[in-house]
């Protein structure tokens, strides 16, 4: 005899709290979030937020095409996503609301075995028994997917009510810090290996919930004016005009070069003004050097859906491509081009022209290239640990499927750099 939660259809939002959403749901209790005290006394890298750590896993894994049947969604309307499966494995899908509570949507108690075949896979299905709609808190959620070569189950490793046996009761659980841990090492290693060796494969989309009257865009969602400050426009789209080579057709930045650009730079649905107060949207696009006043073209003031922002970060990946071909004179693999790439449209083509970077790669001293790139972590006077992230990234990706050298070149220039001064 099935139980009575089988019998009715089970309503959830894959857009909402895991409070609001599974509590009510199901007439649960649910685990509560980490108290403010005891968030303040973690470590660093524990702080961050869930939403930033699975958005980077995903876009650091890749490999992974994520879908929502729409973007916006008022409130009610029913919520469906398809993961597109390139290879047999374990899925795994999570949910961050603005509320930063992350769920595990896949698998669950409903349907725990997560080995999957290769396919579109699609949440709900008819066998799953239960229903997802959009309901508040209002705002924009992350929708990620990770598909993994080892068995990996982020729902009995989550955080939730568990029997004598220790078997997940929750009919959704939460993701746990240790599983956010794994889940951080996992991406990385899939970043830095070669793509045929990548333990994890990821993948995202961004939904929007909003009141089922009113308007429905990114720009009418809740969010602080202040949230993306401390953002640093990109130093391409900053400096002054540095004469390039005319006739040059730009190499193509291949998909693991984009995804280290996207992670780096964060994608923002809604216009913000970032740490030099210009007006910026999307993957840090530069809207003008002037603060937002409204008077931003209509697309920029509605918000962008991420395929639009990944279309014109592309397009202002352009010059810095541009750079790299006009001012290297050796030949360059893939991924070093890549990490060229992204370090050109981080501190500026004009940056690049007058480095010691450039000098070492020209020469074919690779070996001094990781010692270079980690000299450039300053912006406007302060070490910032996002650009040391960034340059460590780049030099894996520099390096990829090789050792990173280790050993300091003789007499090699240590001294730390402000990219928006350069050297």
């Amino acid at each position: 005899m099935r139980s009575s939660v089988t019998d009715r259809a089970m309503v959830w939002s894959i857009l909402g709290s895991l409070t609001l959403g599974i509590g009510a749901a199901f007439g649960q209790n649910v685990p509560p979030p980490q108290s403010t005290a005891a968030a303040a006394l973690a470590p660093a890298a524990s702080r961050q937020s869930f939403r930033r750590v699975t958005e980077d896993a995903a876009t650091l894994a890749g490999g992974l095409s994520v879908q929502l049947n729409k973007t916006f969604h008022r409130e009610g309307e029913p919520l469906v996503f398809t993961v597109d499966i390139p290879r047999e494995g374990y899925l795994n899908v999570l949910s961050v609301g603005p509320d930063d509570l992350p769920t595990v949507l896949f698998p669950n108690q409903h349907h725990p075995d997560n080995r999957v075949a290769a396919g579109p896979f699609t949440i709900p299905t008819a066998q799953m028994k239960f229903d997802l709609k959009a309901t508040p808190p209002y705002g924009v959620t992350l929708v990620t997917a990770f598909l993994s070569k080892e068995p990996l189950d982020f729902y009995q490793n989550g955080t939730g009510e568990r029997d004598e046996q220790g078997a997940m009761q929750e009919p959704f659980a939460r993701l746990s810090a240790a599983s956010r841990s794994q889940l951080r090492q996992l991406a990385a290693k899939s970043f830095a290996a070669l793509p045929r060796a990548a333990p994890l494969l990821g993948g995202m989309a961004y939904g929007m919930v909003c009141a089922s009257s009113g308007p429905c865009d990114a720009a009418s969602t809740p969010g602080a004016p202040t949230e993306f400050e401390d953002k640093l426009t990109p130093g391409i789209l900053l400096e002054d005009e540095v004469s390039l080579p005319k006739g040059i057709r730009p190499r193509a930045v291949y998909d693991k070069g984009i995804r280290l650009t996207k992670v780096s730079e964060g994608f923002v649905p809604r216009l913000y003004n970032d740490a030099a107060r210009y007006c910026s949207i999307a993957y840090g696009h530069l809207v003008k050097k002037a603060p937002c006043d409204g008077k931003e073209p209509p697309e920029f003031r509605r918000g962008l859906g991420e395929p639009r922002g990944e279309s014109l970060l592309v397009q202002d990946l352009r010059r810095a491509q541009l750079a790299v071909m006009g001012m290297v004179t050796t030949a360059l693999s893939d991924g070093q081009y890549a990490a060229l790439c992204d370090f050109t449209y981080n501190v500026g083509a004009s940056k690049l022209q007058k480095s010691t970077l450039l000098k070492a790669v020209n020469a074919g001293e690779h070996e001094r290239v990781p010692f270079q790139l980690r000299r450039w972590i300053k912006a406007n006077g302060m070490e910032h640990a996002g650009l040391k992230t960034r340059r460590e990234r780049e030099i894996q990706l520099y390096f990829e499927g090789l050792p990173i050298p280790r050993v300091q070149p003789a007499d090699e220039d240590l001294s730390v750099i402000d990219i928006r001064t350069g050297e």
